[in-house]
């Protein structure tokens, strides 16, 4: 990795030649922002990346889907169809958040003539996760539960 090197404004002169150790700094210095070495300035992706820039749309479609195809499942920035698991009455809409814990990943079930179904419910998501959609929650301790799957975001 390459390290950042502070130049000082005053080791620059107009007209002067460039000293050797200036010289590597401008060599290594973009390297180490690029590496995000200690000191360093940070990119900003969010204005790096001039998406408008080019007229590659391909490209820019592979630099997406080359990370969504790399990501695992759970990981921050991925989907997934999930219910919420805790006995509650709150219902969730577009930007909601919750803690993973009270998710559960879900899949619909249906018996063999599609006449009824459900949902099955089976693992726990770890972090945070923001609502795509809706989940309609209804709970009442002494007859029953409704519970439905939507989609969620992983933020945290």
């Amino acid at each position: 990795m390459a390290s950042w090197t502070e130049i000082p404004n005053s080791s620059l002169e107009s007209g002067a030649p460039i000293r050797a150790v200036d010289g590597v700094a401008f060599r290594d210095n973009p390297v180490a922002i690029a590496e995000g070495a200690a000191g360093a300035p940070r990119i900003n992706p969010s204005t790096a990346i001039n998406w408008g820039a080019t007229t590659n749309t391909a490209a820019e479609s592979d630099w997406v889907t080359d990370r969504t195809a790399a990501a695992t499942a759970g990981e921050v920035g991925t989907y997934a169809l999930c219910a919420v698991t805790a006995n509650t009455d709150t219902d969730y809409s577009i930007g909601s958040t919750i803690a993973g814990s009270n998710l559960g990943y879900v899949s619909f079930q249906w018996d063999s003539e599609g006449t009824s179904g459900g949902l099955a419910i089976n693992g726990v998501p770890s972090g945070t996760w923001r609502c795509m959609g809706y989940s309609k929650n209804l709970y009442n301790s002494v007859s029953f539960y409704y519970k439905s799957a939507t989609l969620w975001l992983r933020i945290a």
